[in-house]
């Protein structure tokens, strides 16, 4: 009886133990093993296997945990988060081939007002630009962890900005939110910039951009 996995992978954020570090490891081991035919003991042989998955979904359930929406071997705007060898035989991995010629809104960042005085409102802020923004990456363990409480409040005001599309009313927060062209991006924490949209996917969910990266991906993968 053949045997096919479904879905494999390790997440990259959103988990202490969700890392490209541990992802990077564990596809290397899988890819060479699976380019052996080595198959399971009690199974050997070969297996067919899907990975997942090939791009991050930022608007994904996190019932199951934050990491959920980090199991792309792309990051959200098509770009590959670390070397592999697909066919699992060379000795070095190199970088797939990402996503083309994408375009970004223009570099400008929200964050919270350094000079900030009633603060009582910022727990609440925080928490509306988390619902439609995806903070996930600010979770134990997680990429931006290590920000202090005024990290955290620029990182949801600026994740929230940009799933609006850096439109020209959603950097406010009750006035405790401030436009920069500097960007706040901190060690491993980076403070994205939203891909800029379509003519098509201007007028859709904010998600479309994202969709559009991912086909631009599959293409790609099919042509090497």
């Amino acid at each position: 009886m053949p045997i096919i996995v479904g879905e494999v992978g390790w997440p990259t954020d959103g988990d202490k133990n969700a890392n490209v570090n541990y992802a990077l490891r564990f596809y290397k081991a899988l890819l060479q093993r699976l380019a052996g035919n080595k198959g399971t003991p009690l199974r050997p042989g070969y297996i067919e296997v899907y990975l997942f998955g090939l791009i991050d979904e930022d608007f994904k359930s996190i019932a199951p945990g934050k990491f959920e929406r980090h199991w792309g071997i792309f990051r959200y705007d098509g770009q590959p988060k670390f070397p592999m060898d697909l066919s699992g035989q060379q000795e070095e991995d190199k970088y797939l081939v990402g996503a083309q010629n994408v375009k970004y809104l223009p570099a400008k960042w929200c964050m919270l007002r350094p000079d900030a005085k009633d603060l009582s409102k910022l727990a609440k802020n925080i928490d509306y630009a988390c619902t439609f923004g995806d903070c996930t990456a600010l979770g134990y363990g997680s990429s931006c962890n290590s920000l202090d409480a005024n990290g955290n409040a620029s990182f949801a005001f600026n994740m929230y900005f940009q799933i609006q599309n850096q439109g020209r009313l959603s950097c406010n927060f009750e006035g405790l939110a401030v436009l920069t062209d500097q960007n706040i991006s901190q060690s491993n924490c980076n403070f994205t910039i939203q891909i800029a949209p379509t003519s098509s996917s201007s007028s859709s969910s904010p998600s479309s951009s994202y969709f559009l990266a991912a086909l631009t991906l599959l293409l790609l993968l099919f042509l090497l």
